[in-house]
């Protein structure tokens, strides 16, 4: 029985390094890839700094050659009493999508600048990876 367990203990071992190599392979994705991040504009932020560091971001990719989009919108909120609905001016969506097959440029002075403003204005409340459709196929 000890040599059962033993050998499972192995077998285990083993199989870790091919687990961890499985699990961050990119997924194939038949459109573009992106990210999009619900960020909340900061009490010490405004929503000025904040959308300079979306144009500021958007701009360091078209700098470098590279057709990545990134923009920013508001989130609709709503107000549980009256039930309105509004734009956010704390809330937003920003969009990162991706140029397939165009690996990320080297980060520098000017990615480091973007980066600081959107941490100084913003907080990051979640982020999620998607794979967007070709909507230009028909």
């Amino acid at each position: 029985m000890a040599t059962m367990k033993s050998l499972f203990a192995i077998m285990g071992l083993l199989a870790l390094p091919a687990v961890g190599i499985c699990q961050n392979a990119p997924l194939a994705c038949e459109g573009r890839p992106a990210t999009v991040r619900v960020s909340e504009v900061k009490a010490t932020g405004t929503k000025a700094g904040f959308l300079a560091a979306v144009a500021a971001h958007q701009a360091w990719f078209a700098g470098k050659g590279v057709g990545d989009i990134v923009f920013a919108e508001p989130l609709i909120v709503r107000d549980e009493k009256t039930k309105a609905r509004s734009y956010s001016d704390k809330v937003y969506m920003t969009f990162h999508i991706r140029t397939p097959g165009t690996a990320a440029p080297k980060h520098d002075e000017a990615y480091a600048a973007f980066v600081k403003l959107y941490q100084e204005n913003s907080e990051i409340k979640s982020e999620y990876d998607i794979c967007l459709p070709n909507y230009d196929k028909k």
